[in-house]
């Protein structure tokens, strides 16, 4: 029976000891779990020089740190763009639980907006307040970078707060503003990335190309040169032209027995393109589509000829290159390299006099190539 007893005393012992260390092993086991758990989803839109999204995330815990358990995830969608300006736009979509807001930034480099991105994530991890939809958007940053800062601001202090009716003035006791205030949860805030600046960025432009030059071979014999311009707009990539173009007026001379004979050509043309920038800020680079209409005006003299008036019209289609170099914001420098395909070949003749008058015979003058290429260089004004 002593036996049997000193056995379960060991026993008692034995167990107490392994408890506190079991209690202790699963306490320090859920804080690591709560500590590591990343109540954060990103989905990451940007272009291929930019960081990538593990290294944003990667950044976000380092800023924040351990962070407490939500009962929400915080959900991100950043999308990064670069318009013709120069400048890097992001827009960083948020959710938690029920509330959502949006924010724009800019800056000189997609590495900034990295930056700022993980910071605006960081510090809504680290808030020790419910969030708001204010919190979300990033109006309570302006208090400087603590969040909830803006209510604690505006809360007066103490001292003025008059005393209540009910209960008598403790006097005992040492005035409020004496009393050490209860430490707060610090929230490392690291300096904002330098170059970003909010606000909602323009996506459209008006354009307009003036002056703009052109040489071109086809659908005449002759090389032709002409002057136009050009208006449009611009949404983000994509830019729509409309272009009017006057030639400069082409001379063909033709001999006939002692005689000679003269026929001026003057073109002009009218036409429409649409281009995307494919790559490239400040020196861009966009495949084009085209459609052009040519009026072409046709006069002959000579001797024992009455001066003759004639026109005719005709369509083409075709695709170009164009690249533009950024001068400043607001003016560049652009040139292009278009082909066409005309879809009609007008040919020209004249009737002049034979041997045998009052017999006459018509000669052919031009007969128009059905291919054409043009190169054109312009100013781009940028509205």
């Amino acid at each position: 029976m002593r036996e049997l007893r000193r056995f379960a005393a060991v026993l008692l012992c034995a167990s107490a000891t392994a408890y506190p260390g079991r209690a202790s092993a699963q306490s320090a086991a859920g804080r690591a779990s709560a500590q590591s758990a990343a109540p954060i989803e990103l989905k990451w839109n940007a272009l291929e020089s930019c960081p990538s999204a593990d290294s944003v995330l990667a950044r976000v815990h380092k800023i924040a740190g351990s962070t407490r358990p939500t009962p929400n995830t915080l959900r991100a969608q950043a999308t990064i763009t670069q318009p013709r300006d120069g400048l890097f736009r992001l827009r960083l979509e948020i959710e938690y639980g029920k509330l959502a807001a949006v924010r724009n930034i800019e800056g000189k480099s997609c590495k900034d907006l990295a930056g700022a991105t993980a910071v605006a994530l960081a510090l809504l991890l680290s808030s020790e307040e419910p969030l708001s939809e204010r919190d979300l958007a990033g109006t309570s940053l302006a208090t400087g970078g603590t969040p909830g800062g803006d209510r604690a601001q505006n809360q007066p202090p103490a001292q003025n707060q008059p005393p209540a009716q009910n209960q008598p003035p403790a006097q005992n006791q040492p005035p409020a503003q004496n009393q050490p205030a209860a430490p707060r949860a610090s929230v490392p805030v690291p300096s904002s990335p330098p170059n970003v600046a909010a606000g909602s960025p323009r996506r459209w432009h008006a354009l307009l190309v003036a002056p703009l030059a052109a040489l071109g071979v086809g659908p005449l014999r002759q090389v032709s040169r002409g002057l136009g311009l050009g208006a449009g707009l611009s949404f983000d990539r994509w830019h729509f032209l409309a272009i009017g173009e006057l030639s400069a007026s082409q001379r063909e001379t033709i001999s006939n027995f002692a005689d000679e004979y003269q026929v001026e050509f003057k073109r002009f043309t009218a036409g429409a393109r649409a281009c995307r920038s494919v790559f490239g800020s400040r020196l861009e680079f966009a495949p084009c589509v085209l459609m052009s209409v040519h009026h072409l005006s046709v006069q002959s003299r000579g001797a024992n000829l009455v001066a003759v008036s004639d026109t005719v019209t005709w369509a083409a289609v075709g695709v170009g290159a164009q690249a533009r170099l950024l001068v400043t914001s607001w003016l560049g420098l652009v040139a292009g390299l278009d082909g066409e395909l005309q879809l009609s070949r007008p040919e020209v003749s004249i009737s002049l006099p034979t041997v045998g008058y009052p017999a006459w015979k018509a000669i052919p003058v031009e007969r128009f190539a059905p291919v054409a290429a043009t190169i054109t260089v312009g100013l781009q004004w940028i509205f």
